[in-house]
């Protein structure tokens, strides 16, 4: 393709890309000037009993809900007045009706209007405004004297003006479900909060923000007894934005790119990664904050902060003063030693599967598969009865035998298709030059599968560091608990100190990270290492 013919094809997608930036500047200034929210308040109810339509009580309390109604005209907005009416016949045959009057306020907001209210919604929407400016401007910079330039042949200022545009667009878009989650909170959560008498941020501030924003700042002090009536609705039409922003960042991408497909793909899997992370991470997450929020943080139901406001490090020394030190020590103990014994037998047992011929060797290995079958819970009464005689009862040894039982099969079973994946040459090698079995196994053979063992020892000790049902059964001096069963003193019928109980989950899970890191880097380790002479 000549040169003169790829400038010709860049100016004409340039300019495409410079329409679809019109039309979505244009698309986002309509749908901004159109409402984006509806607010009703209930500000006026009365039931009237006995009370029929057309009759004296009837019109009555019609013209008190009239008069309430034009009383609250000052608010602003559209005044209806519905009757509900309910007729009923009662045990004597008679037909009795209530009808209910209700005087609603309705007012609809552009978002021009947040622009100028002052919430946190109103910032998100000032960035998503800011942002849609920003890019088309640095769009059109980027486009100074190289109309017709080939992405692949953009350098510099150019170049980065259009990646920047492309940022900004990507946050006009993200700014979009922002606004919807803030204007929930804001008016749902918060408002709820300021209703009650809860203590919030600036409740005076919001209080009169909400009366100029709702009620043209005509509701005074009875704002407060207005607003325990709103309801709020997003309309639909402000969700025009995202295809409008949508259109306006795959302009910017063709800008810099020259195409949309291949920005399309990553992008698509950028988001499915960062959706992943964030449903993995955000129990965590939960986990982490709660562990130190205070007690009235912890039940407020209403998660108005995504940080604690105060961060309370005293429950950590609590924690530890309810014996969860105790608890870790017992849990590190139980599951070191369960994998331990489970490594030990393990091995050697695996390596006689793979290597070995010897009768009863496919009997023994369908055991080995169907013992996996058998619940803890369906054995605890055997398993108490053997603890008894053995006077492990109540024991960290004894749970660290069962615990190494009951993942032997796994560790087998995992270890064994290890084993056979490794060459018998190696082996042979070996005792060529001099080894014994047992040397050969210790020497070549256990280096090479050390992806393997380090694989099994880390699914075992999270089985043993994990297990709940046995301990709980077996377990009932308090000092011997593992942290499993030690954190349960946090939850009771009637309360459960979530800081606490967080708190101390948090805890447990140092352990096990702990771990990961310090064998992660092993886990390649040992492929070759032993398999060459010298």
């Amino acid at each position: 393709m000549t040169s003169g013919k790829r400038n010709f094809e860049a100016a004409s997608r340039n300019r495409l890309a410079l329409l679809a930036l019109a039309i979505a500047a244009v698309l986002t200034v309509v749908v901004l000037s159109l409402p984006v929210m509806t607010f009703t308040t209930a500000v006026y109810t009365k039931r009237s009993a006995n009370t029929f339509v057309g009759d004296e009580k009837y019109v009555e309390a019609r013209a008190e809900a009239e008069a309430t109604a034009q009383q609250y005209a000052a608010l602003g907005g559209e005044m209806e007045i519905t009757e509900d009416v309910t007729e009923r016949v009662n045990s004597k045959g008679e037909t009795t009706s209530l009808i209910v009057f209700s005087v609603r306020q309705t007012v609809k907001r552009t978002g021009w209007d947040f622009l100028r209210a002052g919430f946190v919604p109103s910032r998100v929407l000032l960035v998503l405004v800011l942002a849609v400016a920003a890019a088309i401007a640095l769009a059109l910079l980027g486009l100074r004297g190289g109309m017709d330039t080939p992405h692949r042949e953009l350098t510099g200022a150019p170049r980065t003006l259009r990646m920047a545009g492309c940022y900004l667009g990507l946050v006009a878009l993200l700014a979009v479900p922002v606004f919807a989650m803030t204007a929930t909170q804001t008016f749902s959560r918060q408002v709820q909060l300021l209703v009650s008498g809860q203590t919030i941020l600036n409740p005076d501030l919001l209080l009169a923000r909400l009366d100029a924003f709702l009620y043209n700042g005509a509701a005074g002090e009875a704002a407060a007894q207005l607003l325990g009536g709103l309801s709020e609705e997003i309309s639909k039409q402000f969700f025009l934005l995202l295809p409008a922003l949508a259109a306006l960042l795959g302009a910017l991408v063709v800008l810099a790119k020259g195409g949309i497909t291949q920005a399309l793909s990553r992008g698509a899997l950028y988001a499915f990664v960062i959706v992943l992370c964030v449903f993995i991470l955000y129990p965590f997450y939960v986990m982490f904050i709660t562990g130190f929020r205070s007690n009235a943080e912890t039940t407020d139901m209403y998660f108005l902060h995504m940080l604690p406001t105060k961060w309370i490090w005293s429950n950590l020394r609590d924690i530890l003063g309810r014996g969860v030190l105790r608890y870790l020590l017992n849990s590190i103990m139980l599951a070191t030693g369960a994998t331990a014994i489970a490594m030990l037998c393990g091995i050697p047992a695996a390596y006689a599967m793979a290597r070995m011929s010897f009768k009863g060797k496919n009997a023994f290995l369908g055991f080995v598969i169907m013992s996996q079958m058998f619940s803890p819970v369906v054995l605890l009464v055997g398993i108490s009865q053997l603890m008894n005689t053995l006077h492990l009862n109540d024991t960290i040894v004894g749970l660290m035998l069962i615990n190494a039982a009951f993942n032997q099969a796994f560790a087998i079973w995992l270890l064994r298709g290890t084993f056979i994946s490794i060459s018998p040459e190696m082996e042979q090698a070996a005792q060529i030059d001099g080894c014994s079995t047992v040397s050969a196994l210790v020497r070549i053979l256990l280096p090479m599968a050390a992806p393997g063992i380090v694989t099994t020892l880390i699914f075992v000790f999270i089985n043993a560091w994990n297990e709940y049902t046995i301990s709980t059964v077996l377990i009932s001096t308090p000092q011997n608990k593992p942290i499993t069963v030690g954190i349960t003193q946090f939850s009771s019928f009637n309360m459960i100190e979530w800081q606490y109980l967080f708190a101390a989950a948090l805890l447990a899970t140092i352990p096990v990270v702990i771990l990961f890191m310090c064998i992660e880097k092993h886990l390649a380790a040992g492929l070759t290492s032993g398999g060459v002479k010298g």
